[in-house]
């Protein structure tokens, strides 16, 4: 609950910003009635964190606001370049298909196109979840640059979140060369209890991944044999948006 009253006092701090671009420390704290050390801690913080700028008393939006705005803005678009050819993938194999990106050393889901069947992954467009114990996210992960692979290995912590979690870096790094060679990767009940998928990245002209795409469902649906049936349906899709993508990015 008080991680909840802080990030609201952070979002009506945002709201002011609909108003005027800039705002002045006393002039908030009197909107807002905070008391103004609290006020000013969180403007610390959002300053630090970029999300602010300030100039002399003054606060302003700052540079990570304009690149989140960007990412989201260029998400939307290929996004729906994107969802005919997700939704027909959908429609052929009927289990839920997602459309991610990468965000802050996570996947974040930008499309969710979900099956008839009443059960299914418990994916929603806006969350985020783990690199190393998804498809979606070990497909990302492994055609980042080495030196991104490295700095992650060592920030995030592989914590176990199902008897098949991968917790070792050293196998997680095999597991990287394997799907560097292969171009896709497997969820293998490694996020969530009884979800298998396949998954592939979206290439920039640079070899490295912007996207993924999935296909997921429970364990007892999407066995070995029937991902094997769904992998040239899938992998054709992704050839295709791979090369929709070079010519959104050109």
């Amino acid at each position: 609950m008080e991680h909840f009253k802080a990030f609201r006092k952070v979002d009506e701090i945002f709201e002011l910003f609909f108003e005027r671009r800039r705002w002045r420390l006393s002039d908030i704290v009197a909107r807002l009635g905070y008391p103004k050390a609290t006020v000013h801690n969180i403007l610390t913080a959002m300053t630090s964190l970029d999300y602010l700028s300030k100039d002399g008393n003054s606060y302003l939006l700052g540079n990570r606001i304009l690149q989140l705005s960007g990412l989201m803005r260029r998400n939307m678009e290929f996004r729906e370049i994107a969802l005919p050819h997700l939704e027909e993938l959908r429609n052929q194999v009927n289990e839920t298909v997602h459309l991610t990106s990468l965000y802050r050393d996570q996947v974040i889901y930008i499309e969710c196109l979900h099956p008839t069947h009443a059960l299914r992954p418990h994916s929603t467009v806006g969350v985020t979840a783990a690199m190393y114990c998804t498809g979606v996210g070990k497909a990302l992960l492994s055609f980042q640059p080495d030196t991104y692979i490295d700095g992650y290995l060592e920030r995030v912590p592989l914590k176990r979140r199902t008897p098949n979690t991968i917790t070792d870096k050293d196998l997680l790094k095999k597991e990287i060369d394997w799907i560097r060679h292969h171009g896709y990767a497997y969820d293998r009940i490694e996020q969530e209890e009884s979800v298998k998928c396949i998954a592939a990245p979206i290439l920039d002209a640079h070899g490295i991944a912007k996207y993924a795409i999935s296909i997921a469902g429970p364990a007892d649906r999407m066995t070995d044999e029937v991902i094997e049936k769904y992998r040239p349906v899938f992998l054709k899709t992704v050839k295709r948006l791979n090369e929709l993508y070079l010519d959104f990015g050109n």
